[in-house]
This record gives structure tokens, sequence and C-alpha cells, in this order.
């Protein structure tokens, strides 16, 4: 995969898996008197433990799929088999996002979590939690293709960066001032962005539902797959 190729798929996972939250537990954390410090610390450490991460995962699915291909034949059936599963995972995850799109996520944790060991145990949290969003899959196989610790680190930065915009945004403009301007900017831009992140997800996963039921029905039909 050429360069601009890699880039755009980054960004284009970032922006799928776009969130808004992390942005508002700093916020919030701000209004009960955290110094901006220590939410850079809390930015940082979120960072550095996504790219952890994404890295053991990595290793992890590199690991599974070498063993997968030494070990077993896939035959059409098998991967039809694989594929009708994925659909009714997906399907299932694409009602549960389209049932929860209009709910927001509690950041009472930023309250309780205020100080600097705090913060840097939510930052952990937080780059953890990135496993629950399906676009870092999509980081984390396109970084296991590569082959590269540096393509990896580089792709999983990118992707937070990205995803977590609303997040860069306001610790960028910390520097400005916790009452200025640009930072009511960037919660106005943050508290916009939370309700269509939630309605993309749920579209794009019902739309990668459907072309995995077409890809599976296909083959019922006539024994040959898309190229998907």
């Amino acid at each position: 995969m050429n360069l601009p190729t890699a880039i755009s798929t980054v960004v284009g996972l970032g922006l799928l898996g776009l969130d808004p939250f992390g942005a508002l537990i700093v916020i919030s954390s701000i209004a009960t008197g955290v110094r901006r410090r220590v939410v850079i610390v809390f930015f940082a450490t979120a960072l550095v433990s996504t790219v952890l991460t994404g890295f053991l995962l990595d290793e992890s699915v590199q690991h599974i799929n070498a063993w997968i291909t030494s070990t077993f034949t896939v035959t059409p059936s098998v991967r039809a088999t694989v594929q009708l599963l994925a659909t009714v995972g997906l399907g299932l995850w694409t009602a549960h996002a389209w049932k929860h799109r209009n709910q927001q996520r509690k950041d009472s944790k930023a309250t309780v979590l205020a100080g600097a060991s705090g913060m840097v145990l939510l930052g952990i949290f937080w780059g953890v939690s990135a496993i629950t969003d399906p676009s870092f899959y999509g980081i984390t196989a396109l970084s296991a293709a590569s082959e590269s610790i540096a393509f990896a680190v580089a792709a999983f930065t990118g992707w937070f960066l990205v995803s977590q915009a609303p997040l860069t945004l306001v610790v960028l403009t910390l520097a400005a001032g916790k009452n200025s301007s640009a930072v009511r900017r960037a919660i106005s831009l943050a508290q916009a962005t939370a309700k269509p992140a939630r309605y993309t997800l749920a579209i794009l996963l019902a739309i990668a539902t459907v072309a995995l039921a077409l890809n599976t029905l296909t083959y019922v039909a006539n024994g040959t797959f898309w190229p998907l």
C-alpha cells in the first residue's frame, strides 16, 4: 500500500471512529478545577496507551493469523459460515448502535478522578477502551499487513488524533486559557459532533452488515464470492 492510500485509510478510519467524549471528559475536569497540565498528561497517557494497545493487538493478530494459515485450510463453506456469523454480529452491533444513538456517555468519572494520578489512570483506561471501537480493528488489520513497527506507531497515532479530534482541539486550545473563546468553540464542536458521529457509525455498520449478507447469499446462490 502506497503512502497516500495508507494516510487516507487512517484518516477515514479515524473519522469512522470519531469520538467527542474524550473532549467532554476534559471539559468536565476543567470545570472541577483540574489544572491544564494535568489535562495534557491525560491526553498524552491516552495517546500512548492507545498506541501500546494497538501494537499488542497487532502482534496478536499476526501470530493468530499465521497459526490459522499454517493449521487450517479455509474452504469456501467455512468462509461462508464465518461471514454469516459476522453478519449476525454486525447486525446486532448495528441494532445496538442505532438504539443508543441519542444517548450520551456519562462523564462522572472525570469528577471522581480529578487528581493527577486519577487522570493518568483515566487516560490509560481511555486508551485501552479503543478496543471497543470497530474502526480500531481496521487500523490493526492495516498495521498487521504492513509488518512495520514504525508504520504501526504512526497509524495508531494518526487514528487517535483523528478519532479524538475534539479532544485534540481542546488540549491545543488550552494554551489560550480555559475561559477563552477558542476553548468555548472547542466545547461547542465536541457537543455538536456527538450525535452525528453516532448516527454515522450506525449507518456504516448497517452498510457493512448488508454487504456481508449479500456476499454470503451470492455464494449460496452460485458458489462464488464477491471480491471482498
